[in-house]
């Protein structure tokens, strides 16, 4: 089961992300530090979201173990 609040961070780093990228490229030396800020900031979104997803099934994936474990 994956959570829609992980999605959205997911879908929200990687538009961080093409905006950044967006930002580094055509607009000169100005925006291209500010361009990988929002490359860094949209990275980082994404592996938090992901490793948020993972977290929720290592955890239900335990329960559901635990509650097998004792059934028996």
């Amino acid at each position: 089961m994956i959570s829609q609040k992980n999605n959205i961070i997911m879908n929200l780093g990687l538009g961080i992300s093409f905006v950044g990228i967006a930002l580094y490229d055509p607009l000169g030396l100005l925006f291209t530090g500010m361009g990988l800020i929002f490359i860094g900031i949209g990275l980082t979104c994404i592996y938090f979201g992901y490793r948020q997803l993972n977290e929720v099934e290592i955890i239900n994936n335990a329960v559901e173990s635990f509650e097998k474990n004792r059934r028996k």
